[in-house]
C-alpha cells in the first residue's frame, strides 16, 4: 500500500494525486475516488502496472496532517510581529 495525497481537481473532472513515496503525479477520473474525497485527503492505494487497483481514504493520516498544518499556522501567527514602529 502506498500513501497518496489528493492535490486538486482539474477543469475536466480529473483528480491529481501525488504519490509521496515515488514523488510522482497521477491523474485519475474523479468518479474513481471514494465518496467523501476532498482536496487535502490522504489515501492508501495499491498500484499494479502504473494503475491504481484499490483506493481507500486514510482518515488517520488526513487528520494528522490537518492538525500539523493547523499547528504550524498557529505558530506562524503567534510569532508574526513587526519590527517597525507605528506612528
Amino acid at each position: 500500500m502506498h500513501s497518496v495525497y489528493l492535490d486538486r481537481f482539474t477543469d475536466n473532472n480529473m483528480a491529481l494525486l501525488l504519490i509521496e513515496e515515488f514523488k510522482k503525479e497521477i491523474l485519475i477520473d474523479k468518479s474513481q475516488l471514494p465518496e467523501g474525497s476532498i482536496v487535502g485527503t490522504w489515501f492508501l492505494v495499491e498500484i499494479q502496472n502504473d494503475l491504481i487497483t484499490k483506493i481507500t481514504i486514510d482518515s488517520s493520516k488526513t487528520k494528522l496532517m490537518e492538525q500539523e498544518i493547523g499547528n504550524r499556522m498557529e505558530r506562524l501567527k503567534s510569532t508574526k510581529k513587526s519590527r517597525f514602529k507605528r506612528n
